[in-house]
Parts: structure tokens; C-alpha cells; sequence
């Protein structure tokens, strides 16, 4: 009868990157947010670094986008992070309808 080896200390790794990886992936999710702020918020994070805090988009750690998520509803940060932050939100915006109109 063969007996099979298992190494615990590697399964234990595999389990807490799988729980660290689970938790950053629910960290991504706006709770008590619409679709389409979720949507922005992934937009705008394959280019630049955000997080939720309720549901305010904050970018870069110093500029925060509020409800309904549109250029004027940018604040904060230095002129230069808030102008690229509104810049970056009107392309994503612009690029969400067009593909909801061709839907």
C-alpha cells in the first residue's frame, strides 16, 4: 500500500495567498454603488491606484470622485492629480456609453 506525502507547509502558503487574493478581490467591489460606478471604478483602476471608501472612488490616495461619478464631482489632491483624475474619468465615461450604445 503506498502513502502519499503531504506537505502542509505548502498547502497552508496556497491557502492564505488564496484568502489574501479572495480579500483584496472584495476590497474592488463598491457596496451600495450602481453598476455603472463599479464600472468606472474598474476603469479607472487598470490605470491608476484606487480604493472604495464607502462609495467615494479614492485615486491615488488624495483625490476622491463622489456620486454620480462625473468630472465636476472630482476633489482634492494637487491641481495635477485632479486634472488628470477628471481627464481620466470623462475618456472612461465617454468610453462606457459608446460601448453601452453599441450593445
Amino acid at each position: 500500500m503506498s502513502r502519499s506525502v503531504i506537505d502542509l507547509h505548502s498547502l497552508q502558503a496556497r491557502e492564505d495567498l488564496a484568502l489574501r487574493q479572495a480579500e483584496a478581490e472584495a476590497e474592488r467591489i463598491g457596496v451600495g454603488v450602481t453598476a455603472e460606478a463599479q464600472s468606472i471604478f474598474d476603469a479607472l483602476s487598470k490605470t491608476l491606484p484606487v480604493h472604495w471608501d464607502k462609495t467615494v472612488i479614492v485615486v491615488m490616495n488624495e483625490v476622491r470622485v463622489s456620486s454620480p461619478y462625473l468630472p465636476e464631482c472630482v476633489s482634492g489632491g494637487t491641481p495635477a492629480a485632479n486634472e488628470r483624475v477628471k481627464k481620466v474619468l470623462e475618456f472612461e465615461r465617454k468610453r462606457l456609453q459608446a460601448r453601452g450604445a453599441s450593445q
